[in-house]
Order: structure tokens, then C-alpha cells, then sequence
């Protein structure tokens, strides 16, 4: 049950970045993020507990993925995506990184 826990606090700390930054479409920001996190998150914790590759690089391939998903969706510049995402992701693993007392590297 932790587990989803992480999932849901993931979510609740990405979404007022990304609906902050997307305001004219919030209502699609809730839906569209909520999915990019379901699928996301399950990979990264997979990855994490059953690999041996950082948790650095690991969050490098949620931005990607998540910034693809940001201009596919959302439209607008590579830019903006890229910095959102990167906004949104830094916010929660820096976080989840704290509470949770794990290693980035």
C-alpha cells in the first residue's frame, strides 16, 4: 500500500506545476498528467527495485517521456514541455527523495 502511496503524493506534487503552467487547458492538464503518471511511475519503480541503474537517470527518462507527452497534448514549444516536465519531476523527486531517504545515485 506504500507504494501507491508514493504514486499518489507523485501526483498531487506534479499536478499544480503542470496545471499552473497548462491553466487554459486544466481540465484536460488533470487527465492527461494523471495518465502520464500511471504509466511513468509503475516503469521507474519497476526499473528502480529490479535494476541497477541510478535513480538519476532513471527520473531523466520520465522527463523525456513526460515533455513528449506535455507537446503532444498540450501543443505549445518543445521549450515550455521540457521545462515543465523538468519543473514537475524535480519537484516530486526531490521531495520523494527526502521523505523517503533513498539514494539519487
Amino acid at each position: 500500500m506504500q507504494m501507491f502511496q508514493y504514486l499518489l503524493f507523485t501526483i498531487l506534487l506534479e499536478l499544480p506545476v503542470v496545471i499552473l503552467c497548462y491553466h487554459k487547458q486544466w481540465k484536460t492538464v488533470l487527465l492527461i498528467n494523471i495518465l502520464l503518471n500511471f504509466f511513468t511511475w509503475p516503469l521507474l519503480t519497476l526499473l528502480y527495485y529490479n535494476t541497477h541503474i541510478p535513480l538519476l537517470v532513471l527520473e531523466g527518462g520520465v522527463f523525456i517521456t513526460e515533455a513528449f507527452g506535455f507537446k503532444i497534448f498540450f501543443g505549445g514549444n518543445w521549450s515550455k514541455a521540457l521545462l515543465v516536465s523538468f519543473t514537475a519531476n524535480a519537484l516530486s523527486l526531490l521531495i520523494g527523495v527526502y521523505i523517503s531517504g533513498i539514494s539519487l545515485f
